[in-house]
Parts: structure tokens; sequence; C-alpha cells
């Protein structure tokens, strides 16, 4: 995305000290643009995703303002920081498993909270934006019918996650339709790349928290009812890509588009792919422990299935929409992005005092 499409521009982003959301962040930063932050956890911690990694004089282009989607007021205050070219909005209740364990939780966040944002926006038309993009998930489709999901499928989402999402989704397709919001869906795979911190539920950086954990390698689990699972896999410097483009693109607004994955793998492969580029790299810093890492494996376990999460054993998104409107595909390959990923977690897990390693370098 050419710098002069940012410059001079402010941004707002909802969620913007997550996994995704930071990335964007210093996307938009290091492409001259103002960025305001609306996140609800504001923690040194979080916080520290976007600071000390911001380029020469960003800083005064960034703005934090705390406060929560589900209320309206929290979003007004956000609003008044604008006018905004662009708003992404990335904030999520995005844990499968917690969603389940608390569906009015998860409601309230996806579907309403993104009402929130739209009718905020609606209530006062001198803040329109230019594009509102809104972050979806491919688990709106539910089970898959066929070899892809096209834009045209079933909505089958059923899990508490999966239908919040849905319903956020369509309210965004609706507020274009009614109120004139120039909304942008897009459907999400499974976004990998350095700084995920979701170690207990994500299956990369979970699996390299255990490969890098500080007592010894882990070996990292294969639940025993993913075996014959497969899932798309996106690097989220592509993610970023994408939405930045989708922002810009006038043809895009009130359309949904699926956002192909670099890659379609069985979780076993992937497991497979993580210990190996974990040794791989291990090697130049610790050979016992490089060959411990190949020795261990990864181990088949049984889990039972936790209460209320719904299970799609096979996904694949076809992305042909959105590059016939904007010429986006992945530029990382899976392995490519996941020395990256591999990188950032040794020196996260292993060496914490180090710089961290972040998307873009892999460039």
């Amino acid at each position: 995305m050419p710098a002069a499409t940012v410059a001079g521009g402010r941004y707002l982003v909802t969620g913007g000290l997550g996994f995704v959301g930071a990335h964007l962040v210093r996307h938009l930063l290091a492409l001259g643009g103002e960025v305001t932050v609306f996140d609800n956890d504001q923690t040194p911690e979080r916080a520290a995703r976007v600071r000390p990694t911001l380029p020469a004089g960003a800083g005064s282009r960034l703005r934090f303002v705390a406060g929560d989607i589900r209320s309206p007021q929290d979003l007004q205050q956000a609003l008044a920081d604008g006018p905004f070219r662009s708003v992404f909005h990335l904030a999520a209740y995005s844990v499968i498993e917690r969603a389940a364990q608390d569906p009015a939780g998860a409601i309230a966040t996806n579907a309403i909270g993104t009402v929130n944002l739209l009718d905020a926006l609606r209530r006062s038309p001198a803040t329109v934006p230019d594009s509102v993009v809104i972050a979806s998930t491919d688990k709106v489709y539910g089970e898959m019918e066929g070899n892809r999901y096209t834009e045209q499928s079933p909505l089958r989402g059923i899990g508490i996650y999966d239908a919040a999402k849905l319903a956020g989704d369509v309210m965004g397709q609706a507020f274009h339709q009614s109120f004139g919001i120039p909304t942008v869906v897009l459907r999400l795979c499974n976004v990998f790349g350095p700084d995920d911190r979701n170690c207990r539920y994500r299956l990369v950086p979970r699996s390299l928290s255990l490969l890098f954990d500080p007592t010894g390698p882990v070996p990292p689990e294969l639940y025993f009812e993913s075996i014959g699972h497969w899932r798309d896999y996106v690097y989220v410097d592509d993610v970023v890509a994408a939405l930045l483009l989708a922002a810009v693109r006038p043809a895009c607004r009130g359309e949904v588009f699926n956002i192909a994955g670099c890659v379609n793998l069985s979780t076993p492969e992937v497991l497979r792919r993580i210990v190996e580029a974990a040794a791989s790299h291990e090697r130049d810093h610790d050979p016992q422990r490089a060959e411990r890492i190949m020795a261990n494996g990864f181990r088949v376990v049984v889990r039972g299935q936790t209460p209320g999460v719904t299970t799609i054993s096979r996904q694949h998104l076809d992305g042909t929409k959105f590059g016939e409107f904007t010429s986006f595909r992945p530029r990382f390959d899976f392995d490519q992005g996941l020395r990256a990923t591999v990188r950032a977690a040794r020196a996260r897990h292993l060496d914490p005092a180090a710089r961290p390693v972040l998307a873009g370098t892999t460039r």
C-alpha cells in the first residue's frame, strides 16, 4: 500500500492492542498515518506491543482511548478524536472456548459491540469515515460442503463464537444497506505471526511456548479429535495488507470478502512444520535443545470436548473475489512466515530482554 494513501490521515483501530490490531497500528504509523487505538485492556504489557517498536517521531501520531466496545459512551469518546479516514474494527471476544463459557459476553462484544460502533457512526454523520473495515471469520460458514467456501456459501456457523461473529458480520452489511455506512467485511482464516500472546488456545503460539519453555522443550500436543482437521493459515503481514486494501478501494464498500490463506494444511502437518522450524532455528543457539525438540516431536493426547464448543473439521476459503477487486494475494508462504514467528517466540520466551522481532522483518 503506497505511503501516500495513508500519510496525513487519521485512523481508528478498535482492539488495537490485540495481536492483529497491534501489527496494523504499527504499519499505519510506519506509513505516516495518525492512529487512535481503542482498547479495553491497556496494561503495560499490551501497550508494549506498540510503544517500544514505533518508528522515530511516530509517538506524537498515536493516541490511546481506554474503553469497552460494549459501551456507547466509550465509543463516543473515541469518535470524538476524529474525523477518521477509516475505522478498522478488530475488537472481539476472540477465544472460542471462553465464548462457550460466557455466551452473553461473547454476543455483547462481537454482535452488539459491532452494532454500537456502527450506530455511533450513524448518529454522527460528520464522523462517518470513508470506510469501516470489519474483521470477521471463516467460522461463520460452519461445516464445509464441497472443497471450499465462497462468499455465496451458506452461513452455518452455529457455535456461540461463530454465531456472535456472524451476527456482527451481517449487521455490518445491514448498516451499509440501510444507512449507507461504508462497511467492508473481511472473513479471515487462521492468522499467525510474531507476538501472538494466546499461548493457551491458539495452535501456533501454544506449541512454540512449549518448545521454548525455559525449563526445557516440551512436546506440543495434538488433540486426538483434531487429527483429521484441515485449516487455512495466513501470515499477519498479509492480513494487514488486506485490511489496508479494503479500506482504500471504494469498490470494496458494501461488500463481503474471503481472505484466502497462504496454505491449507492438516493439523498434524502444521505441528510437524512447527517442530522442524523451531529445531532448525535453535541449532544456532543451543544444539542440544534443538536435538531434544526433534527427538520429542509432538504427542497425541485425548481431550474431552469443551462443553458448548462446536468443531468444524474442514475449512478452506476461496479468495478469488477479493483478488479481483484489489489484486491481493498472500505474499508470505507458510514456512517463511513460520520462521519469523519462531524467531520472535524464542526471543520472547528464552531471551525476553531482546528487542521484539515483529512482522515486516521477513521482507
